[in-house]
């Protein structure tokens, strides 16, 4: 490609990072205008800022029309670049088809002569199975296997991934101390996407955490400064956090105390022991300690060994079922535990009121 259109190209991303979304726009389209008559390794690898100018500009037929123009070259050319570009637009276009996607980016994966696309077609094929509510573990196999980028938004990128990560795994505490440490090195302006992404991942975080309070706070913040902004999708996901936070009851919190012979379990004017011989008593032991435990831990605190599936899930149920049972006498709105890929959450804050575990 000729030097003149790489500092075009490079212009526009620069543009598409200071939210001067038109300009880049302008430029991006002179370049993407020829794909159908000489398509280049560098369509791959400039489409995402496209596309992203076309999402947030709210331009779906232009969207449209690139995907048809990718899906009739990629029959005719059959190059991993017209492969991955035809996966991106299937997955962020109007006409979304997660399953055909996930075909190609694996496929795309698989060619070791595409090494230059592999990190971004992994993060695409994270997103699809985020998307449709895949095992955790899928997305955690897939973003472990990418490298460090020294790509400043691909790099950004992929440590928004593992701090999702750490948050959908329940790993609520250390996922926090990452997001904060990662808004310390981006810059609103300049780093625009990966900030609001945080922001948005932050406050799916405190949601989850039972904490509302911060998550209203979270919410007017961006939404002050996103709403003075072209970009449409970030509003989408505004709103969808919002939606999510007014539909989300408010979880009291658990008070305790660790006397002799057992716990007391204080809310909502009520209250509750559990014996420390009983099983649902060592269970809520470690709820004290960690918030979010998976199976493994679970199995090897209450049966003494180590975890296995076929035998130990339904004890673990059963255990866990009769913990919340005992709960719900405390008058809780919602279910006071929930489940999530791979173990289980109490949803309630819980504070010692005096001695330690």
């Amino acid at each position: 490609m000729l030097e003149k259109h790489t500092k075009d190209l490079d212009k526009a991303k620069e543009l598409f990072f200071s939210w001067k979304l038109h300009d880049a726009y302008a430029i991006f389209r002179r370049f993407f205008d020829r794909l159908p008559f000489s398509p280049q390794p560098e369509h791959a690898l400039y489409l995402s800022y496209f596309i992203r100018c076309l999402l947030e500009l709210g331009k779906e037929r232009e969207l449209n029309f690139y995907l048809n123009q990718i899906e009739t070259l990629s029959l005719k050319w059959q190059t991993d670049e017209l492969y991955y570009q035809l996966a991106e637009v299937s997955i962020l276009g109007s006409k979304r088809n997660l399953t055909y996607a996930k075909e190609i980016l694996t496929k795309v994966i698989a060619n070791p002569d595409s090494g230059y696309l592999h990190t971004k077609a992994k993060m695409l094929l994270a997103y699809c199975y985020d998307c449709e509510g895949d095992s955790v573990d899928a997305c955690r196999r897939i973003i472990d296997s990418i490298v460090d980028s020294k790509d400043r938004p691909t790099q950004l990128n992929l440590e928004l991934w593992r701090i999702k990560m750490l948050r959908d795994e329940g790993k609520l505490e250390l996922a926090e101390r990452k997001i904060t440490k990662f808004f310390e090195g981006v810059d609103p302006i300049l780093d625009w996407y990966a900030y609001f992404s945080g922001k948005i991942i932050l406050g799916g975080l405190y949601l989850l955490r039972g904490d509302k309070e911060q998550a209203e706070k979270l919410l007017v913040e961006t939404k002050a400064i996103v709403d003075k902004s072209p970009f449409k999708t970030l509003k989408a996901q505004i709103s969808a956090l919002e939606k999510k936070l007014n539909t989300t009851p408010i979880t009291p919190e658990l008070f305790c105390e660790n006397g002799i012979q057992g716990w007391t379990v204080f809310c909502n004017d009520k209250r509750i022991e559990l014996s420390y011989q009983t099983i649902p008593a060592k269970i809520f032991e470690v709820f004290t300690k960690k918030e979010w435990i998976d199976k493994s831990q679970l199995a090897k605190k209450i049966f003494k060994k180590e975890y296995e599936p076929a035998s130990d899930d339904g004890r673990l149920h059963y255990q866990i079922h009769c913990l919340r049972k005992i709960l719900l006498e405390l008058d809780f709105d919602s279910d006071p535990i929930s489940f999530e890929e791979g173990g289980y959450r109490l949803v309630p804050k819980v504070t010692i009121r005096e001695g330690e575990v």
